[in-house]
C-alpha cells in the first residue's frame, strides 16, 4: 500500500528564514550523526533488524532526524505562503516539473499539493523513484541543498555587502525552492526506508505529530 507522508502546518511557531537555516543545519548534523550510528546495521534485513533493538532504534532516530529536517523545512514553506506570497501550490507544481525535466521518475497518479485535514494544513511530496540512492548520499545531498540556500540568503541577498545582488522577491522564491528540494530529499529517503526495512510510516507520521504536540509546535 502506498501511503504518502504529509508534514503539518506548526500554527504555534513563527520563524524566520534565518531562524530556519539555522535549525535546519541543527536537524542535519543530528542527521548525519543518526546515519553514522546506522550504518553498521544498514545492510540487515528487515527481520534481522527487528530481532536487534540497537538497529531497530538507530533505524527509528534516522527516520525521526529525516522527519525533523522536512519539518523545519515545511513548516517555514507555511509562514512564507501567509506572509510573503509565496504559493505553495504553484511552488510544488514548479518542483514537480524541475523533477519531471530531470527525468526523476515518480507515482503521478498521487496528488502531491497543500491540503486540510481535520482542521489541519499538510503538505506532501513524492516518493522519487531512485534505486541508486542510499541514505548517505542523501545526507550529502541535503548538505548540498542547505549550502545553495544558504546562498540565497548570504551572498545573492548582499548579506555581507556583495554587489549585483538579487530582488528581495527573487531571493524569497529561491529560498522557498531550495527549502522543498531539502525536504523532497528527506520525504524519499522515508520511503525508500519504509520500503527496505517494512518501517509503518503512518505510525512513523502519528510518533512525529504526538511529539510535536507535546512540544507546543501547534493544536
Amino acid at each position: 500500500m502506498f501511503n504518502i507522508i504529509g508534514l503539518p502546518k506548526l500554527n504555534k511557531l513563527s520563524p524566520t528564514l534565518y531562524s530556519t537555516l539555522l535549525k535546519i543545519v541543527e536537524e542535519s548534523g543530528e542527521l548525519a550523526r543518526a546515519t553514522l550510528t546506522f550504518l553498521p546495521y544498514e545492510r540487515l534485513r528487515p527481520d534481522e533488524i527487528s530481532e536487534l533493538a540497537a538497529a531497530r532504534e538507530s533505524l527509528a532516530e534516522v527516520n525521526g532526524e529525516l522527519l525533523d529536517v522536512a519539518q523545519t523545512c515545511v513548516t517555514m514553506l507555511f509562514v512564507m505562503e501567509e506572509n510573503y506570497a509565496i504559493v505553495i501550490d504553484d511552488l510544488i507544481e514548479r518542483h514537480l516539473n524541475k523533477l519531471k525535466v530531470k527525468k526523476y521518475a515518480f507515482r503521478q497518479d498521487q496528488v502531491y499539493k497543500l491540503y486540510t485535514e481535520n482542521n489541519y494544513k499538510y503538505m506532501s511530496l513524492p516518493k522519487l523513484l531512485l534505486p541508486e540512492v542510499t541514505l548517505l548520499r542523501t545526507v550529502c545531498k541535503i548538505q548540498e541543498e542547505v549550502g545553495e540556500l544558504t546562498q540565497y540568503l548570504g551572498k545573492r541577498a548582499g548579506a555581507s555587502g556583495e554587489k549585483h545582488v538579487i530582488a528581495n522577491k527573487e531571493v524569497l522564491v529561491g529560498s522557498a525552492g531550495e527549502l522543498l528540494d531539502i525536504a523532497q530529499c528527506c520525504f524519499t529517503m522515508m520511503y525508500i526506508l519504509a520500503e527496505k526495512y517494512d518501517v509503518d510510516i503512518e505510525n512513523l507520521i502519528q510518533v512525529h505529530i504526538a511529539k510535536l504536540k507535546v512540544r507546543g509546535y501547534f493544536v
